[in-house]
């Protein structure tokens, strides 16, 4: 019986003194099922020039988690952002796109972008909470996801306890009971409110250097803490990828003055570039639907007469990141969508790495952007310009009136498609609503 040594060619007997038609053989079905290195043939093996490692470097290896993050992708659904306009729109995308009849895929990619004061951080809010709670409680139906989710506050804007006394003000809608058990059940749900928060992650970076660096340390933080690494990542926020803007752009334009115009060439990336591969290689492995919000600085002019909606939609100023909407990007971001659909491995060791497999993981497509939302608050119309102070006093508590409605409006745009969806949502004292009938009077 011959005995093989991963360390000795392929192809030698156990006396080595020549290669046998088995070990041919050997080589002939791997090189059939993994047709990675074209240079190499039989008669190498047979010459002794290949070894067990050669055939092996070439064979792309995943974690196991990357495994069930692809498969969970193409059999169930991320879950419902329980906007009931918003749903209905991605399900109607989702459908077309890719046959699933469910709102959000796991690994979607979602830009939240919006003036200030345009309910960014109060949507985000909402996705956090649907996210964190339990699908059910004591066999009451809630629909939240019952997931773990990572938060950035880049900005340093999130209010934890708003996030709790919004969590408390829905659970106790959903779980409402006769009204001798009001006082227990306020209990009940600030306990199963602060039960959900446990799941929550914060990260407070102060650069984009450190978002990046912990972006990409999130796989061994997720595998190592115990509070996390039995638990699904359902949600990624970054709040928001503009924070770090203008302090990064005169930072390059230093660097840029600095040197001289012949070694422009060598100047160091965008240091977005890094965050946006780190968003990209967390999106790979977990899959969890990543919400980004962003700045709306420069407002597109729209045509006189053009159909388009009442509200402005805003360019892209961060760079590198995709700008699906304006010709210049368009079809890579559309392609990035497409090859983001496609299995692929990843978590390749670097010692068995091939110049083919980095040729091909250099290739790979950058994040994909999936859906673009922009919000907007409800406008409202400024006095006439022939009003006296008098009018407008008499008036004002009409416009307080729409002030405090908290009316947000929301356009969804796809990649690859010209239709806008268009959903609303309303921001109260203690809970957000999503149906106009729900608010109280």
């Amino acid at each position: 019986m011959e005995h093989w040594d991963v360390e000795s060619p392929i192809g030698w007997s156990a006396n080595k003194d020549k290669p046998t038609a088995d070990a041919a053989n050997l080589y002939q079905d791997a090189a059939l099922k993994y047709p990675v290195r074209p240079p190499w043939t039989v008669a190498d093996a047979m010459e002794g020039g290949l070894r067990a490692l050669d055939i092996l470097e070439d064979i792309q290896t995943e974690s196991l988690q990357t495994l069930l993050a692809s498969v969970r992708r193409e059999s169930c659904s991320a879950g419902h952002t329980f906007i009931p306009a918003l749903d209905t729109h991605l399900s109607s995308v989702n459908a077309h796109r890719t046959s699933h009849k469910w709102p959000l895929n796991r690994g979607d990619v979602i830009e939240v972008q919006g003036p200030a004061a345009s309910g960014k951080t109060h949507f985000l809010y909402h996705m956090l909470a649907t996210c964190l709670m339990p699908s059910q409680h004591h066999g009451k139906h809630l629909g939240g996801w019952g997931k773990a989710a990572i938060l950035f506050d880049v900005d340093g804007n999130f209010d934890i306890s708003r996030l709790h006394e919004l969590l408390v003000s829905r659970l106790t809608r959903l779980l409402s009971q006769e009204e001798s058990h009001a006082a227990m059940l306020s209990v009940e749900c600030d306990e199963v409110a602060t039960q959900c928060l446990e799941s929550l992650h914060i990260f407070r970076p102060t650069s984009s250097a450190q978002l990046a660096v912990t972006l990409l340390h999130l796989p061994n933080y997720h595998a190592m803490d115990p509070r996390l690494q039995d638990a699904e990542i359902g949600l990624l926020v970054v709040d928001s990828l503009s924070a770090f803007y203008w302090r990064d752009r005169y930072s390059l334009e230093q660097i840029r003055d600095a040197a001289d115009s012949s070694s422009h060439a060598a100047l160091p990336p965008n240091l977005l570039h890094h965050v946006v591969k780190a968003i990209q290689a967390l999106r790979s492995s977990h899959r969890p639907v990543t919400l980004l919000s962003n700045w709306g600085l420069n407002a597109f002019s729209k045509p006189p007469g053009s159909d388009e909606p009442e509200f402005p939609f805003y360019r892209q100023h961060l760079h590198p990141f995709p700008v699906p909407f304006e010709a210049h990007g368009a079809a890579e971001a559309i392609s990035n969508i497409q090859s983001s659909q496609k299995p692929r491995a990843s978590n390749v060791d670097p010692s068995r790495d091939s110049p083919a497999g980095r040729a091909r993981r250099q290739a790979d497509p950058t994040l994909p952007l999936h859906y673009h939302i922009t919000l907007h608050p409800s406008p409202i119309d400024s006095f006439p310009i022939s009003y006296t102070l008098a009018e407008a006093v008499a008036h004002e508590h009409m416009r307080a009136a729409l002030v405090n409605k908290g009316e947000i409006r929301g356009l969804v745009r796809t990649p690859g498609s010209s239709d806008v969806g268009e959903f609303a949502f309303w921001i109260g004292e203690k809970e957000i609503f999503v149906n106009d009938a729900d608010r109280p009077p």
